[in-house]
């Protein structure tokens, strides 16, 4: 573990593999910590100088973070002290995914080429009572009040219950999340609008949904697909909101 201070806050996060060939960065999303990534991140860095870290509000990660806006600055400011000397390669997933739409319009000279699963634009209407939904039972029961929800909109069912270890080990890591900053980011995703955002990005984009995914459904990253002009989509069958845990194998093919 690694502690950066920056402009905008503190930021907690891991390196490793090799210098000089150009770096990967793994966005988490707001279901998970950046140990979602503990099934890939050593498989990656036997070939990759990679980077994961936490979002304000998990692990030791400070900032003031009320809007998608906030995380994308912050994010920047932390990419920007790390002083890599080359554009970075992006990874990110669900909430994340958002983060990085926007890091890529406003600062495309830090992104050389972007991944994005199971995230979008923008949430559709019907979609934002859920998230101001989990962002009050945090605020008045805590964390652990919105665990069995989170889980549910991880995993697809039949994989919840084939893997109870996995699912043990994703409410552990949840439920040490910060409930105010967790709140804050549900109801920065039900303002959120990047749509006009997405159309401005320059940098190559590959979207990848999880046909399964019950928080951000394939619908979300087909209209991303179609807002960013020039990008790539893939299709993952049997798949839920996080492919780094259902389907590794798939992901580090699509990251070498």
């Amino acid at each position: 573990m690694a502690i950066t201070t920056h402009s905008l806050g503190t930021t907690d996060y891991e390196r490793a593999g090799p210098m000089g060939q150009r770096t990967l960065v793994l966005f988490h999303t707001l279901l998970a910590d950046r140990s979602v990534y503990d099934g890939i991140f050593s498989d990656l860095a036997e070939r990759r100088d990679v980077i994961r870290f936490h979002f304000p509000g998990f692990g030791a990660s400070v900032g003031t973070c009320q809007s998608i806006d906030d995380y994308v600055l912050w994010t920047i400011s932390f990419l920007k002290a790390l002083g890599i000397a080359q554009p970075v390669e992006v990874f990110s997933n669900g909430f994340g995914g958002f983060v990085s739409v926007g890091l890529t319009r406003q600062a495309p000279d830090l992104v050389a080429r972007l991944t994005i699963a199971n995230s979008g634009a923008a949430f559709p209407e019907e979609r934002k009572p859920p998230l101001l939904k989990m962002a009050e039972i945090v605020e008045t029961k805590g964390i652990d009040d919105v665990l069995d929800i989170a889980i549910s909109r991880m995993f697809p069912e039949a994989f919840a219950r084939a893997n109870p270890g996995i699912v043990q080990e994703r409410r552990s890591a949840l439920s040490q999340t910060n409930p105010q900053q967790f709140a804050a980011a549900c109801r920065a995703l039900a303002r959120l609008d990047y749509r006009a955002a997405a159309r401005e990005i320059i940098r190559p984009v590959r979207i990848v949904a999880g046909l399964d995914d019950l928080t951000t459904p394939p619908s979300m990253s087909q209209e991303l697909h179609q807002l960013i002009a020039g990008s790539s989509y893939v299709e993952m069958p049997a798949c839920g909101h996080c492919p780094q845990i259902q389907q590794p194998e798939r992901v580090l093919e699509l990251l070498r």
